[in-house]
């Protein structure tokens, strides 16, 4: 498809996407179609990175597997109408199709200043206080850990993503999103500034009563991910006793309000198997009517940090092997930072074009959650008149990046590296800490200062990373890179019955 036409396709869709499908079986048949045809010319045909065939088409399934799930979900009446008009058309736009207008122009004219696309959103912590003390928690959070950003200021960081970088995406994560508060506004209160956006909400979901749920269901730009570690042993054993069933009262009042929710899971080496298991997707997906999942394996960082808790290099490879049966065969959107590098190309931390930079409730600046090392502090960077280009511009954010580009985001077809290994803190530690040591960024706090000092956790990383390689390579190579896999047939068959659907 010639340019103009794509684009004259993707105004169409996402302009008529959320007033048209709310109540129209028809329409939203024909907008299917409309959607998996232009989604499979861009990253089949087009396919402008020149990336492997079978990543281009796992990005493809995971998009529709999200746009079909999403309009079953609005069939069973689970979505607000408000939620149909705002979410959904932001999520089609930016995981099936291309931006367009001023969203394009913005970020082609980073990439005329830069050199790159620019980030394709942000992840705050607004507090870093929070209501549970789970083990483990990277973020250190409990009640009375101290850190909330002003509201002016988080207010002033949407307008500036925005207008800077063409972002129309924020996650909130913890401490507790639902807690905070500031100058006599909560967190739902910068959502109705910016209803351009669309935030995802990490949260333990206790705190969502009726009338919370209401207010996100009239908003329709929040989507809460809610985090949970199994079943009800499992939650409560890390989150508290009572924690399980207070979210389970929770998806109920969400459901009946018509907020669209997922859940946010850590695999860790007593519950990995669980969190992938049947009963686990029939539970969450089919009973609960959860739409997507995350999947944040657990990083021996943070509050009592430990290597026993981290799932084995076998273990992981076993998750992936499932986790693409869940992509392929169940048609779920379940998404592992880690295993599902292929989908984003790698490492999408320190403001990698589409990726992200995160900001902890003191304002640090840090490369993502787990890389808790911060060369700068966004209130001294307001303070001095700078933006949040100024903080793209640090030179530690920009040796991460060219880290990315070298291993695999600059690379392309089978010159890329392994996609299934695609962290620098986790699965490429020693890398990480020849970066920090070179640039000596502030660590986050006392707990990673000790961390950075902890040599048997950076040799029991650096074990699991050679273990990793051996396992995670061949798979690699075989599955992704070889054309003749078996792996093939699924590409072969997606594209039948999307040809099958074409509209001339």
């Amino acid at each position: 498809m010639e340019r103009y036409g794509f684009e004259s396709l993707v105004t169409y869709l996402t302009s008529h996407a959320g007033s048209l499908i709310h109540h129209i079986p028809k329409v939203r048949n024909l907008f299917v179609r409309k959607a998996r045809q232009a989604a499979y010319e861009y990253l089949i045909q087009k396919n402008p990175d020149r990336r492997p065939i079978l990543v281009q088409m796992e990005k493809l399934q995971i998009a529709l597997n999200l746009l079909d799930t999403v309009l079953n979900r609005i069939e069973e009446g689970l979505y607000s109408k408000n939620a149909v008009t705002r979410a959904s058309t932001l999520l089609i736009q930016e995981l099936i199709l291309e931006p367009t207008g001023m969203t394009r122009d913005i970020r082609e004219n980073f990439k005329a200043k830069y050199g790159r696309r620019p980030p394709g959103f942000l992840v705050i912590a607004p507090t870093q206080r929070c209501n549970l003390r789970c083990k483990g928690c990277y973020a250190k959070s409990h009640a009375g850990s101290g850190g909330t950003i002003p509201f002016p200021i988080l207010d002033r960081i949407m307008r500036e993503k925005t207008e800077l970088w063409g972002s129309h995406y924020i996650a909130w994560v913890g401490g507790e999103p639902t807690i905070y508060r500031s100058q006599g506004n909560d967190i739902l209160d910068l959502a109705e500034r910016h209803l351009d956006t669309l935030f995802f909400m990490y949260t333990n979901g206790v705190l969502i009563d009726r009338g919370m749920a209401r207010r996100m269901a009239e908003l329709g730009n929040i989507l809460p991910q809610v985090s949970i570690e199994g079943f009800e042993k499992e939650t409560d054993d890390r989150r508290g006793k009572g924690v399980f069933h207070r979210i389970l009262k929770a998806f109920e009042v969400m459901r009946e309000e018509g907020v669209p929710f997922g859940i946010a899971v850590t695999p860790m080496r007593h519950n990995c198997d669980l969190l992938t298991s049947d009963e686990f997707i029939d539970f969450y997906f089919n009973k609960e009517k959860a739409t997507l999942a995350w999947v944040f394996q657990y990083m021996p960082i943070g509050r009592d940090y430990s290597l026993d808790l981290m799932i084995t290099p076998e273990q992981r490879l076993r998750l992936l092997e499932r986790e693409r049966e869940l992509l392929w065969k169940k048609r779920l959107f379940y998404v592992d930072f880690w295993n599902s590098g292929p989908l984003a190309d790698g490492c999408i931390a320190a403001g990698r074009e589409g990726g992200y930079f995160y900001i902890d409730g003191n304002g640090w600046v840090m490369p993502c959650p787990y890389y808790q090392f911060s060369p700068v502090n966004i209130f001294e960077v307001y303070q001095n008149g700078g933006n949040l280009n100024t903080i793209y511009d640090q030179p530690f954010f920009e040796a991460i990046r060219k880290w990315q580009d070298q291993y695999a985001y600059a690379r392309v077809g089978n010159e890329m590296g392994n996609l299934l290994r695609p962290c620098p803190i986790r699965d490429h530690h020693k890398t990480a800490l020849e970066i920090i040591r070179q640039y000596q960024p502030r660590p986050e706090d006392e707990d990673t200062e000790r961390w950075l000092q902890d040599e048997t956790v950076h040799q029991g990383l650096i074990e699991f990373d050679e273990r990793l390689a051996e396992l995670m390579d061949p798979y690699w190579k075989n599955v992704y890179l070889k054309e003749e896999s078996e792996e093939y047939k699924k590409t072969t068959s997606l594209k039948r019955e999307i040809q099958a659907q074409a509209i001339i």
